[in-house]
Formats: C-alpha cells, sequence, structure tokens
C-alpha cells in the first residue's frame, strides 16, 4: 500500500470515517489537504499525534473546512498549544519603548499594544458594515490583511509582495510551526489575466536590495496573483543536491542576530525533523527582511562570500520545483513546519473598497516542543528565556469547551 493510501486510512481510523486526506498538493510533495476534523472539539492524544507525524512528512498541513460561526480564535489557539507556546507576534508589542518590528534594544522591556493600537482595530474600521475579525484580545494573534483602515480613495492600490523568510528565525530558539487560519479571501477576478491583482510591473515594486542578483530576483519576485501564500521547499531543495554537497552543507553554521549591534549566536544551516528524520535547509537567506533584520553571516566567511554563498542556495531552493502556491478558502486552519519551507506573503489591493477584494487572515505561531494534551506545562525559566513576556495562553481559552464562547 502507498504512503498516500496509508494516511487516508489512518486518518480515517483517528478521526472518523468522515475524514479524508487529499495529497500531496505539490510537485515537490508538500502538502496534505485534511478534510471532515472538527478543531473546535478537543483532541485526543492519538489525534495530536497523527497530525504532528503527518506535519513532519508533508512539510505543509491543511485541515479544511472549520465553521468560523463556532470555531473561534480562542479554539484556534488552544489548538495551536498542541504544537508548543504561542509567541506573541512582534507586530503586537513594543520592545524597548519601538515597535518590536524596528532595530532596537534586544532586551528592552515588552509592553504589549492596547487593543485599538493593534492591526485589529484597522480591519474593523475598513469595511465596517461588511467585515469585521472574529473576537480576541491575544498577543500571540496576528491579523494579516489588506483591510488597514478607512480610506476615502476609490480607487484600490498594488502593494508587492513580501520577502522570502522563515518567521522569528533570529531568535536563540527558532519557531517552529505557523499557522493560518483564512476568513475571508478575495473573490474578484478582475485583472487583466482573470486573477485578483496584476503583476506588479515596477521593477523597484519590491522589498530587496537593489543589486540583486538578476536571476535571484526573478525567481523572488515570481509570486502568486490571486491572494494565495506561497511556499518553498526547503527539504525537497535538500534531498535533490548531490549527497557530497548535502555533507558539507550539514557542517555550515550560520550566525544570526535580532539586531545590528548584538553578538548573535551559530545556528545549524541544515535541521533534522525529530519525529519523520527528514533533513532540510533552515531559512536559508541571506536577507530575509531587507533593512529591517540583519543579514546573515556564514561562519568563516565574510560578508561578501556569505552573500554569495546563500544566495547560491536560495536560487536553487526557489526553483519552480519546489515552489508551491496555496490559495486559501475561509474556515481552512493551514500549518507548516518553518524549519522545513520558505514562505512569501503575495502581491495585494490595499485602500479597498469592495469585500470582494478583502482578505482577511489570523495567524498563530509556536516554539518548543508540542505537547498531546492540555494545558502545557512549559517550565517558566524556559517561557522567560524563549518567549516573549513569558506569555501563556490564558487557562479560560485552554479550558473551552466545544461551544463558541465558553
Amino acid at each position: 500500500m502507498s504512503a498516500q493510501k496509508l494516511l487516508e486510512t489512518d486518518v480515517a481510523d483517528v478521526f472518523g470515517p468522515d475524514a479524508k486526506c487529499e495529497g500531496p498538493l505539490a510537485e515537490s510533495g508538500l502538502g496534505v489537504r485534511l478534510s471532515g476534523i472538527d478543531l473546535s472539539q478537543p483532541l485526543r492524544p492519538a489525534q495530536v499525534t497523527f497530525l504532528l507525524d503527518t506535519l513532519s512528512r508533508a512539510r505543509l498541513m491543511c485541515i479544511a473546512g472549520q465553521d468560523l460561526a463556532q470555531f473561534s480564535l480562542n479554539h484556534f489557539e488552544r489548538f495551536a498549544n498542541h504544537w508548543g507556546a504561542p509567541i506573541p507576534h512582534p507586530s503586537n508589542y513594543l520592545r524597548g519603548g519601538k515597535p518590536a518590528q524596528q532595530n532596537g534594544a534586544t532586551g528592552g522591556e515588552i509592553e504589549y499594544l492596547p487593543y485599538e493600537a493593534r492591526k485589529t482595530a484597522a480591519a474593523n474600521a475598513t469595511l465596517p458594515e461588511e467585515l469585521a475579525c472574529l473576537p480576541h484580545e491575544s498577543p500571540a494573534v496576528l491579523i494579516a490583511s489588506n483591510l488597514l483602515g478607512r480610506v476615502q480613495s476609490n480607487t484600490p492600490t498594488l502593494k508587492p509582495g513580501g520577502s522570502w523568510h522563515t518567521d522569528v528565525e533570529y531568535e536563540p530558539l527558532p519557531i517552529y510551526v505557523s499557522m493560518f487560519l483564512a476568513h475571508h479571501t478575495p473573490t474578484a477576478r478582475s485583472a487583466h489575466g482573470g486573477t485578483w491583482v496584476n503583476a506588479p510591473t515596477d521593477e523597484s515594486a519590491h522589498p530587496y536590495f537593489e543589486d540583486s542578483d538578476p536571476e535571484l530576483l526573478a525567481l523572488r519576485t515570481q509570486l502568486p496573483l490571486n491572494g494565495e501564500t506561497c511556499y518553498a521547499d526547503t527539504a525537497a531543495a535538500f534531498a535533490a543536491l548531490p549527497p557530497e554537497r548535502q555533507a558539507a552543507l550539514e557542517q555550515v553554521r550560520v550566525r544570526r542576530r535580532l539586531n545590528d549591534e548584538d553578538e548573535g549566536w551559530l545556528a545549524p544551516l541544515v535541521r533534522t525533523d525529530p519525529r519523520s528524520g527528514i533533513k532540510s535547509l533552515h531559512s536559508p537567506v541571506w536577507a530575509s527582511r531587507p533593512r529591517i533584520r540583519p543579514t546573515i553571516e556564514v561562519d568563516g566567511m565574510d560578508a561578501e562570500a556569505s552573500r554569495a554563498f546563500l544566495d547560491e542556495i536560495e536560487k536553487h531552493v526557489l526553483l519552480p520545483q519546489f515552489r508551491y502556491n496555496h490559495l486559501h478558502k475561509p474556515g481552512d486552519v493551514t500549518i507548516w513546519n518553518n524549519y522545513m519551507t520558505l514562505h512569501n506573503s503575495p502581491p495585494i489591493l490595499t485602500d479597498i473598497n469592495s469585500v470582494d477584494d478583502a482578505r482577511l487572515l489570523y495567524r498563530l505561531s509556536c516554539k518548543g516542543a508540542p505537547a498531546l494534551s492540555l494545558p502545557r506545562e512549559d517550565d517558566p525559566s524556559w517561557l522567560a528565556s524563549h518567549v516573549v513576556g513569558a506569555y501563556k495562553t490564558p487557562p479560560e481559552i485552554l479550558e473551552l469547551a466545544a461551544t463558541m464562547g465558553k
């Protein structure tokens, strides 16, 4: 029996006869889509084990069709606790008095932003009669949206996509998984090619450095046009390399830093998934956040050599055979392993005045060991060292009953 048939049989055994599995979703073998699973219900240890094992092999997993009338953001955060400790997103706090996305004091005091200063408030003010965020207060929930506040213009603006990266790879303990819950996705297809948006035509409409290698830049900026999140399969990219190249890369260490003045730390470029044993390139990007975070240095190389070395790896990873554009559908929970993938945000329309152009997702990220049962039992000193503000999901969220609002 094939691996896919085994997975289809296992998901029905673990979650019941209505549970189905489809995959792989990409040419590289990346991705599975599960359906018939209600995540508003508490999970049994065997179910959590199945999901953990599936992600360790598939790298990306979509659990489709959650009922947003029942599945709240509290349910979403409770589910995330199985994957690791949820991490407050940098958009939701200040570090040393400055927005945490800026280059500021690494050890600065953490101050969570009030609700009215977060992206949620702006999103709710954009199309107030038609679309509002699901209620929540957690600093771990990021609003990923083109709902940026009420505007006067009747002409939407095209915003280019982001840069290829993994989430919070610049901390000593990087983020293990991230996940989206899709609330609303663009349905308009009024661009020239029948897509939501036109491809950006301005050659400078990207976040990368001006002297980037043209071939690499072309790969970086080939982004989807219907609001999909784009992924690159760094496990498949590593497996495609000759064995001697793989062995050499396994010896490479890179210095990562949160801010320019930090000494930083050495981290492996290749990681091995502890559940599946699959090896992958972890964030092999010289400048994953140009002009925001420091560039990466390869141990034993100067800045120029580091850039050339890592740019060649990124060029390999972003080849079409390792790429996958994931089209979100409302109610889908999509989870990806940050050690085994890169991802990027697509071009979007801003200053929108129609709900048909709205893109509204919620993101949570987790680090540390998974937990088969809840509540998590993270050591307080571990939380203080690795989780901003030593954040813990409140007990009332973990104790949710299966009905909304409890």
